[in-house]
C-alpha cells in the first residue's frame, strides 16, 4: 500500500511537471503570436490618403499605382 502511495505521489509530481512545461510553452507561443501581431501593425499603411499624397508629392503616383493601392487595402491591409 505505501509502495503504491509513492508511485502515485511521484506520478503527480511527473504530472504536475509537464503541465508546467505547457504552460511555459503556451507563454512563449502567447509572447511570439503578440510580437508578431505588433510587427504587423507597425508594418501596415494606417493613412492611404496621406500615402498618396507623398507619392504625388514625389512624382510617383499614377492610375495603375492608384488601382494597385485600393485593391491592397481592400484585401491585405484590413
Amino acid at each position: 500500500m505505501e509502495k503504491e502511495i509513492q508511485t502515485k505521489i511521484i506520478e503527480l509530481y511527473n504530472l504536475l511537471d509537464n503541465i508546467s512545461w505547457d504552460i511555459s510553452n503556451a507563454r512563449e507561443m502567447l509572447g511570439n503570436l503578440e510580437i508578431s501581431l505588433k510587427e504587423k501593425e507597425e508594418n501596415s499603411i494606417k493613412d492611404i490618403e496621406n500615402l498618396k499624397r507623398e507619392l504625388k508629392r514625389d512624382g510617383l503616383h499614377s492610375d495603375k499605382l492608384e488601382d494597385f493601392l485600393e485593391n491592397y487595402m481592400k484585401y491585405y491591409n484590413k
